[in-house]
């Protein structure tokens, strides 16, 4: 089956972020866009993967495929991150617990993924 890119949000320097749907693969390649990220543009999408696995959690009809490639990316792009650089961009946004942090990547979601 093909990869097919949705546009889910866009990082603080305005790039897009995109989930990767409909996927059949067992190791799906990242968008194009994602080769010009900085560590700021990983955090933000690090956020935004977070906050839509937390949205799929929260609804009776969860769609399992899409949680799992969320939470796939989020894994990815935080994995692009040393934890030195982590915690000092949690330190600069005030972000101290998890939840302050699924509310910066709800603020970079596109308004249909918001509840």
């Amino acid at each position: 089956m093909t990869q097919v890119a949705q546009h889910v949000g866009v990082t603080r320097s305005g790039k897009a972020i995109q989930a990767l749907l409909f996927s059949e693969e067992k190791q799906p390649e990242l968008p194009a866009a994602c080769a010009l990220y900085t560590a700021t543009d990983y955090f933000d999408a690090y956020a935004v993967f977070e906050y839509l696995v937390s949205r799929e959690l929260r609804r009776r009809t969860a769609d399992t495929r899409a949680m799992d490639m969320y939470q796939w990316l989020s894994v990815h792009h935080n994995s692009m991150l040393d934890d030195k650089w982590r915690q000092a961009e949690r330190l600069a946004l005030g972000l101290a617990t998890i939840f302050d942090i699924l509310e910066h990547g709800k603020r970079l979601t596109d308004g249909i993924f918001k509840d």
